[in-house]
């Protein structure tokens, strides 16, 4: 709220202003009143008033002099000057002291008073801006990061409309993307509490963005940037083509890379990353392909590379894969045998199981994968018996969910539980 002061040796006058308007509604604070320029000088030094509203004439020093002897020492407070008279001479004084309105007292109106405030504040914002202290280098850095940040998410969407833009924003934001091998990988967290609030999640990302970044940083270029609370995208710039191919050449980092991560803050990364781009402008579509590589990953395949997927086949039985494994997901609690899943899809048990073995790591190993994952959240809830959890995964018997949950994670679900 803009703080104002009150200068009258009027009483009354100081009462009626007071009571004029709804100065907190409005976004004001009355912070003092004065009965002479004097006090209100003191006033000023000791409150620091945004606006002032002052009589032309009081005692001691009149309304004019005070508003000439702040002006000197700085721009704020700004002066509302009220006056008995409709005399120009003093409207002229007033003007050179940089007062901001001359209001006569006999026409003020709640509407006029409010008028009067508003070009004030709106002067009052002005100065401050042009006086505001300049921000630190640790803030001018933060600043550029984010709008860096900013301009790669638009990148990454296709939302840079040509190459005379995208050199022109580079240039601004001091960002370097000529290097003729550029990589984008999207990456996945996994929180080992599935609990977390938004804000909890917001800051892990961000804690483990910047991470991985520095520690990436100590063998390639490589920019992390945030797309939501549980994603993030990194773009590596490479000197050249890798000769052995990207994926021989990221894979053992990321997997170094998310290993830390995961010491620091018990959060799994998975990654999907895209074809090799020679140009900014491309990566978009890059972009676009990763969207079903990330469908496909898993606990099992954390790490998957585009150049992988051959040709357009290869993509499709991707998608398929993807698709089936959505199903699984939502179907936990149902009989998933090959031959009941490979029906809803009308493929040939055979087809489907060949497909799995290929492309989705094997539909046997996947479901039970999917079904100790889901177990794991329940048993961290607590909130249900190990019989109970295993009837909702459908699992033949607690039994066998036992033994099965035990073969995956070297632990029985009582003892996972406990831990």
């Amino acid at each position: 709220m803009l703080r104002i002061l009150l200068a009258d040796d009027e009483p009354l006058v100081l009462i009626g202003l007071q009571g004029m308007l709804e100065w907190e509604k409005l976004g004001y604070t009355v912070c003092g009143t004065a009965r002479n320029g004097k006090l209100a000088l003191e006033a000023i030094e000791r409150e620091k008033p945004d606006i002032v509203i002052a009589d032309v004439k009081m005692p001691v020093m009149d309304g004019l002099a005070l508003a000439h002897a702040c002006h000197e020492k700085g721009p704020l407070p700004v002066f509302i000057m009220l006056t008995s008279s409709e005399d120009f001479s003093y409207a002229r004084r007033a003007i050179e002291a940089g007062v901001v309105d001359y209001l006569v007292k006999m026409d003020l109106t709640p509407k006029s008073l409010c008028d009067a405030l508003a070009r004030a504040a709106e002067q009052v914002q002005k100065e401050k801006a042009l006086h505001d202290p300049m921000p630190t280098p640790t803030e001018m850095a933060a600043g550029l990061r984010t709008l860096q940040d900013r301009f790669l998410i638009r990148l990454y969407a296709g939302l840079i409309p040509d190459e005379a833009q995208l050199r022109r924003e580079m240039a601004g934001l001091e960002l370097h993307l000529d290097a003729p091998c550029l990589v984008v990988a999207c990456c996945e967290l996994h929180p080992a509490n599935p609990g977390l609030t938004s804000e909890q999640q917001l800051k892990l990302n961000l804690a483990c963005c910047r991470m991985l970044e520095t520690t990436l940083h100590n063998y390639l270029p490589a920019h992390a940037t945030g797309t939501d609370v549980l994603h993030f995208n990194v773009l590596f710039s490479l000197p050249e083509a890798p000769a052995g191919g990207v994926k021989a050449l990221l894979d053992p980092l990321l997997k170094k890379a998310s290993q830390i991560v995961y010491n620091y803050f018990s959060v799994r990364l998975r990654w999907a990353v895209g074809r090799p781009a020679n140009a900014p402008l491309n990566l978009s579509r890059r972009c676009r392909e990763l969207d079903t590589l990330r469908l496909l990953l898993s606990d099992s395949e954390p790490i998957l590379f585009a150049d992988d997927v051959e040709n357009d086949a290869t993509a499709s039985k991707l998608q398929t894969v993807a698709q089936v494994k959505a199903y699984i997901r939502d179907h936990l609690s149902e009989k998933l045998t090959l031959a009941d899943v490979a029906a809803v899809f009308n493929f040939s048990p055979g087809y489907l199981s060949q497909l799995f073995g290929r492309y989705g790591g094997g539909f046997v190993e996947y479901i039970t994968e999917v079904r100790v994952a889901a177990a794991k959240e329940m048993l961290e809830k607590g909130d249900k018996k190990i019989y109970e959890i295993a009837e909702e995964l459908g699992f033949e018997s607690s039994f066998y969910f036992s033994k099965v949950f035990k073969k995956a994670t070297g632990l029985s679900p009582r003892e996972y539980q406990q831990k």
